[in-house]
């Protein structure tokens, strides 16, 4: 059958009349509410008066008018009080702490709450002693007062864990351990994550041996009435039993009276034997037919009772199986949402994926670079970008809110504004008037814009943390700003830490507050790091606490005088053995490269320089040559790694490419014995067996690696820039 569709349009206004409708019923409520309270208020009837201010204010705060609602219940407690009731006082007092909450106008929350403490203290109510407790200690968190937070969430705990209230136990914890974590007491706080934990596992066992019990109790029933059925079988047995011996019994002295009788009165009539014999026979039959009928009755009773209990038993089985195929229903019904949401969110990991330029680019720009890219689901809340407009480099490391499908949809947007703006600067402005801080101004902006943030509590409050260079390749200037997140520099063994501004690139009360630029002067070789917090925030170790950003900036000052691609395998080794058994709790992201020439650099003159090759195999040495033969580099060749040592040892020599297999000696041992005379000639290991050559290349000292076949552009860029 054809159904006629509404246009859009009209379903919208209908929609928009309803709910007219139902606000202006609402609002005509509301002045009906409050014209009786002041008309009761005014004739001295507070009661009523009174309970008339309270539905007013449960109306307004189902509406959010938060004002309106502090008002009408405020005058409500004004009317209680005069009245003298506390008990009234005591409840409005929780209402206006928890509204006020919601308000986020947490000192006056407090003030309520402290209140409703006072006397629920007085009246000996522990259970909302407990409450009032716990909602201070929530209203202080959200200050960002934590030990006062702390102070009153322990009391909470404490009057929980007497009543055995191991819920409120729970929440207490949680809230003491956030607490801990703001104040960097990260001892503390995993201990009440710990205790948090505990108490979940705890509630979950109590629950299975509740329904453990409530099914032992069911089985229990069954065997009971099992159990009386056959008693009652018994007996009915027994019964029967007993009636035929009656029966059998009172036969026989019957006929032992009769033979007395007829000893005793053979002299009587046959007239009046015979009318004894028939009055008898009829007493037995009566005996007889009675004694039947009771059997009869009995036997009803008990079948009766016997088809109630197979009737329940019955009910109760078909309700079992009726709840087994509801069961197995809503598990069917799970299993295809879960299908249908997995194939969703893969559709979006391809998506996120064509919007976010592959790792390898990164090498055209930076030959010694990496990428550490570990999503904690399918998606990621973490992104990094990179674009070059002509002799500019930008590049961006960034961190959503959240991770998973809404942190991915918040990367998407990220990139696409990051694309917007910097095309736009260049295409209007010029691309060399590009300024960090005036990119992450307009993103945050362009968030604020699309995501319709005013910073009122029912708005979206996403946004994303950020770090953000810009690169001249030309002046060799670095430009820094950042939202949170930082950029760690490393020169020479030293660590040069640029932090960024305490604000995101979203709403946030200082958001008309520019951010802040900084500015570097690079030098060759200078190692640049960015990332997010997801390394840092991991928790593992044998405490199970966190990576901590001094522990991480110590691992990149140790790691960074070797190789981009060694540097990244280090990390991620060192995040799996910090990990263990841990869930990741984020997503991953660090992006690390070394500054040297950039891929535009003009024609190279290295007539001053001197490079050694040693290499056995006549074809590969003609390949090199002839690569560096534009440079007007000096050559020398060695075929052994004996030669390499010795001729190094004699000869000024500006860079080493050394083969791994040579007769005499191997490259591995020519380069420890060449680090060994002079740590300053740079060496690049070449070799076919990558795995085994990397690890063993950084364990001799070699400053770089490449495998074989050689990438030409790759295999200039690396000794461009060691030399």
């Amino acid at each position: 059958m054809h159904v006629k569709q509404l246009p859009l349009n009209r379903i919208v206004f209908l929609l928009v009349a309803l709910s007219l409708s139902l606000f202006i019923k609402a609002q005509d409520n509301i002045a009906d509410l409050k014209a009786k309270a002041l008309e009761h208020e005014t004739q001295g009837d507070k009661v009523e008066a009174a309970n008339l201010y309270n539905k007013l204010g449960k109306l307004y705060w189902d509406a959010n008018q938060y004002n309106n609602a502090i008002e009408s219940y405020e005058k409500s407690i004004k009317l209680n009080t005069e009245m003298g009731n506390a008990n009234a006082q005591r409840i409005i007092s929780g209402y206006l702490g928890l509204i006020n909450l919601e308000k986020e106008d947490y000192n006056k929350a407090i003030q309520y709450f402290e209140k409703s403490l006072e006397l629920n203290q007085k009246t000996g109510r522990q259970q909302e002693v407990l409450s009032d407790l716990y909602n201070i200690a929530n209203a202080y968190q959200m200050l960002g007062r934590y030990d006062e937070s702390n102070k009153n969430a322990q009391a909470a705990l404490n009057k929980a864990l007497e009543s055995n209230n191991m819920q409120s136990a729970k929440s207490c914890n949680l809230l003491m351990a956030e607490n801990y974590e703001k104040l960097g007491n990260s001892k503390k706080s995993a201990e009440h994550y710990a205790n948090y934990n505990s108490i979940v596992k705890l509630l979950q066992q109590e629950q299975m041996k509740k329904l453990e019990t409530e099914k032992n109790i069911a089985q229990v029933q069954v065997s009971q009435v099992q159990s009386k059925i056959t008693e009652k079988e018994k007996e009915l047995k027994s019964v029967l039993d007993t009636l035929g011996e009656v029966i059998e019994l009172n036969r026989e002295m019957q006929y032992q009276k009769e033979i007395k009788d007829l000893e005793l009165k053979e002299q009587q009539a046959r007239f009046e034997l015979e009318k004894k014999t028939h009055q008898s026979r009829t007493r037995f039959f009566v005996f007889l037919t009675t004694s039947i009928f009771i059997i009869l009755v009995l036997f009803f009773v008990q079948s009766r009772h016997r088809k109630n209990i197979n009737k329940k038993l019955q009910e109760q089985n078909a309700e079992i199986e009726k709840q087994k195929i509801e069961i197995e229903k809503q598990r069917d019904l799970a299993d295809k949402q879960r299908t249908n949401l997995t194939s969703s969110i893969q559709y979006a990991r391809r998506i996120q994926s064509a919007v976010i330029p592959r790792p390898e680019k990164l090498t055209e720009h930076f030959s010694d670079s990496f990428i550490m890219y570990r999503p904690k689901d399918i998606v990621s809340g973490d992104f990094y970008w990179f674009v070059r407009k002509d002799n500019v480099f930008i590049i961006a490391v960034a961190d959503c809110t959240g991770h998973g499908v809404p942190g991915a949809f918040m990367s998407m947007l990220g990139v696409a504004y990051l694309n917007e703006i910097i095309n736009k600067i260049a295409i209007n402005i010029h691309i060399n008037s590009l300024n960090a801080d005036e990119i992450l101004n307009q993103l945050r902006d362009k968030v604020i814009n699309s995501l319709h943030q005013s910073g009122s509590a029912d708005a979206a409050k996403d946004g994303m943390d950020m770090a953000l260079c810009i690169i001249d390749f030309n002046s060799k200037k670095l430009q820094f700003s950042g939202a949170y997140n930082p950029l760690i520099v490393i020169r020479d063994n030293e660590v040069v830490q640029f932090k960024g501004d305490k604000m995101p690139v979203s709403y946030h009360q200082r958001k008309d507050i520019p951010f802040s630029r900084q500015e570097f002067q690079l030098q060759k070789n200078d190692c640049l790091y960015l990332f997010s917090d997801g390394f840092i925030d991991q928790y593992g170790g044998n405490d199970k606490r966190k990576y901590l950003a001094a522990r991480f900036t110590q691992l990149l000052l140790d790691i960074h005088k070797s190789p981009m691609a060694a540097q990244k395998q280090v990390l991620e080794d060192e995040f799996d053995t910090w990990r263990g058994e841990n869930p990741q709790i984020d997503d991953v992201l660090v992006v690390g490269f070394r500054f040297g020439k950039h891929a535009d650099a003009s024609v190279t003159d290295w007539r001053d320089k001197t490079i050694l090759i040693a290499e056995d195999t006549d074809i590969n040495y003609y390949l090199l040559a002839e690569v560096l033969r534009t440079t007007n580099v000096k050559i020398l060749r060695v075929k052994d790694g004996q030669e390499a040592v010795t001729l190094a040892k004699d000869n000024n020599i500006d860079l080493i490419l050394m083969d791994i297999n040579m007769p005499n000696m191997n490259g591995f041992e020519a380069t420890k014995q060449i680090k060994q005379l002079n740590k300053k000639i740079p060496v690049i290991i070449q070799t076919a067996v990558f795995e085994d050559g990397l690890e063993k290349s950084i364990e001799v000292g070699a400053d770089d690696f490449i495998s074989k076949p050689i990438d030409l552009k790759l295999f200039m860029e690396k000794i461009s820039n060691l030399l």
